[in-house]
């Protein structure tokens, strides 16, 4: 007499083959991934050729990573009260701009401290990264709860280890030398400062692993319902 052994079931009483994860496509990760891929670029073209985008380019690159520092303190606030279940994608985006409009009051403080207005857009850009999951790789708002919480730990976590690991750590130099740095328009002390290519250094570091983390963690591609 044949035995029969009871099957354990999934979770939440799925089957196992709909309860595993499945990833999303490669377009959609690629397209998740692009915007910080880009930023990425820019930095690392920066840190070779910093005059490439005139001479204000590495003092541009300076304010982008202050301005990242507001979108990494905001995403904290963003994962936990934007992600309504009883909303919709729209008024998820609409709350997410209300609180960037708060945050907005900071960003108008620096732009008027360095005398320039271009940081609102740097600003609108780094907020439309965080943006784009909510549209392109839609997920259950558990899900994409989840996600949003997760990927605001990792950007801590590449922010403090980015600051700690070009803070202090031998860089190369590259089109930026000692002897340029005087006739780059940077004023005040510090190590930013002093030695602007460290900044540079950090912002190719910083995003480029967000964009590698979009595209190669599993975790950013929830379980979707059949």
């Amino acid at each position: 007499m044949d035995a029969h052994f009871p099957q354990r079931p999934g979770v939440g009483g799925l089957s196992d083959d709909a309860a595993a994860p499945v990833r999303a496509s490669l377009p959609r990760r690629l397209a998740l991934a692009l915007p910080d891929a880009l930023t990425c670029g820019l930095f690392v073209l920066t840190w070779l050729e910093p005059l490439r985008f005139g001479a204000d380019a590495v003092k541009t690159g300076l304010i982008v990573m202050l301005l990242e520092f507001l979108v990494v303190h905001s995403s904290g606030f963003f994962a936990v009260l934007v992600y309504d279940p009883e909303a919709s994608r729209s008024k998820r985006t609409l709350c997410v701009l209300g609180l960037s409009l708060f945050y907005l009051l900071f960003v108008l403080a620096w732009a008027a401290g360095f005398g320039e207005w271009w940081p609102l857009g740097a600003f609108a850009w780094l907020i439309g990264s965080r943006l784009g999951s909510i549209w392109i790789d839609p997920l259950p708002l558990e899900n994409e709860r989840t996600r949003q919480i997760v990927f605001w730990a990792v950007s801590v976590v590449l922010y403090l280890g980015g600051v700690v690991a070009t803070v202090d750590t031998p860089l190369p130099h590259f089109g930026i030398p000692p002897e340029l740095v005087p006739s780059l328009g940077l004023s005040g002390g510090g190590v930013w400062l002093e030695e602007p290519h460290r900044v540079i250094a950090f912002g190719a570091l910083y995003f480029g692993g967000l964009a590698a983390v979009k595209l190669l963690v599993p975790a950013f591609s929830a379980r979707r319902p059949a």
